[in-house]
């Protein structure tokens, strides 16, 4: 298969991309090495807890009086967790930064191969459906640690009667961003065939 880079793109597009690219994966892999530190001691560890609608007193009228509010998500400060609950939270911590870079590397390799004048074939194919499982995976992972250390911290810290009032939020959205990547990834293949066909005919 023959390439040809486009027109529209030159070496100071790839090498923006790359800069950028790297840019973001430099910033992520900084908040990994951050959360681990911060947990992974058990002592005193950041943990983000689920609490829907979770009514509330912040201090944010005049002079710092309390107004009345309800949060979704809270930041309690423990340590001593139990082994599962300990690993929950630390997977919780790491998994969007690895999928983040993951993701990332993926979009940079297919950037090149764009930019190169490779629009149609396998290997871009393969890394649109990459990102796509990505994304899902990468968020079942977080979502099922994030419910496992919630449930683990607060069995912890809280009291029975309002454990039994909490609920859990499920956000779509990045199931329905992998939805339509991996549509894209469809019509990239479909794509794929009929150049496969238009270079058979010639």
């Amino acid at each position: 298969m023959t390439t040809r880079t486009p027109w529209f793109t030159s070496r100071a597009d790839l090498l923006s991309v790359q800069v950028v690219g790297a840019a973001v994966i430099l910033w992520q892999a900084i908040g990994l090495v951050a959360s681990v530190a911060r947990i992974a001691p058990n002592r005193d560890a950041p943990v983000d807890v689920m609490v829907a609608g979770a009514p509330v007193d912040l201090p944010l009228g005049p002079d710092g009086a309390p107004l009345a509010a309800t949060v979704d998500t809270a930041t309690l400060t423990v340590s001593d967790m139990p082994v599962a609950t300990h690993v929950a939270a630390l997977g919780a911590a790491v998994v969007p930064p690895l999928a983040t870079i993951a993701v990332t590397i993926c979009v940079l390799m297919l950037c090149r191969r764009m930019l190169a004048g490779q629009f149609f074939s396998g290997t871009i194919t393969r890394l649109i459906t990459a990102v796509s499982l990505l994304v899902a995976g990468g968020w079942v992972a977080w979502f099922g640690c994030s419910v496992l250390a919630s449930n683990g911290v607060l069995a912890l810290v809280a009291d029975r009667s309002i454990l039994e009032e909490i609920t859990f939020q499920v956000s779509w959205t990045p199931v329905l961003t992998s939805m339509a990547i991996g549509a894209l990834a469809a019509a990239f293949h479909a794509g794929e065939r009929l150049q496969r066909d238009a270079e058979g005919l010639v």
